[in-house]
């Protein structure tokens, strides 16, 4: 799964370990320069970063963008102190990565309790693709399962970097799903 741009650090690791290693630092995102690849978290303002805590929420990287974040990870054997600021993230992908990704997805592989895809259309002379995807998940907090379709659009430059991607999703229908009621 490829994610668009969105509000946070800029680095990724595996969720099925226990442990948080980075295993990858997103180019020109917040992270660079404060993390590395290995490193360990061991405390993300004050929280121990368990896998206990990840799951029930209470170790969050949710928040506004420009807040400072202290947190203390593991380096080549020794504990070291970071801080950084939840900013702008915009991941690249080569066309190449995204095709591939879509093409051998397998529903078991997804987070999804249910996966399907739609339909996959390409416009070649653009150079963009779109996938239309439903999906069902079960809330971790709540419990409660909720559905949802999406489309997702990527462009791709000449080099075949995606340069833009888009969602178009059901959110409204997620919330309510799950109880919530948005005002404006």
């Amino acid at each position: 799964n490829y994610p668009g741009r969105f509000i946070g650090f800029g680095f990724n690791f595996n969720p099925s370990n226990d442990q948080m290693v980075v295993n990858r630092v997103i180019e020109n995102s917040p992270a660079v320069g404060v993390l590395q690849e290995g490193d360990t978290f061991i405390s993300v303002e004050g929280v121990p970063a368990t896998r206990e805590n990840r799951e029930n929420g209470v170790l969050s990287f949710a928040g506004l963008p420009g807040k400072p974040v202290k947190a203390v990870v593991n380096r080549d054997g020794e504990n070291v102190n970071v801080s950084f600021e939840r900013g702008l993230v915009s991941p690249r992908y080569t066309k190449a990565q995204v095709l591939n990704n879509i093409e051998s997805s397998d529903a078991e592989d997804w987070v999804a309790d249910e996966y399907r895809i739609i339909e996959v259309a390409a416009n070649r002379k653009n150079n963009v693709v779109y996938a239309w995807t439903w999906h069902k998940f079960t809330d971790d907090i709540t419990g409660l399962q909720f559905e949802e379709n999406q489309v997702t659009r990527f462009q791709f430059d000449d080099s075949g970097q995606v340069i833009a991607r888009g969602d178009m999703s059901e959110e409204a229908l997620v919330q309510s799903q799950l109880g919530f009621k948005v005002s404006r």
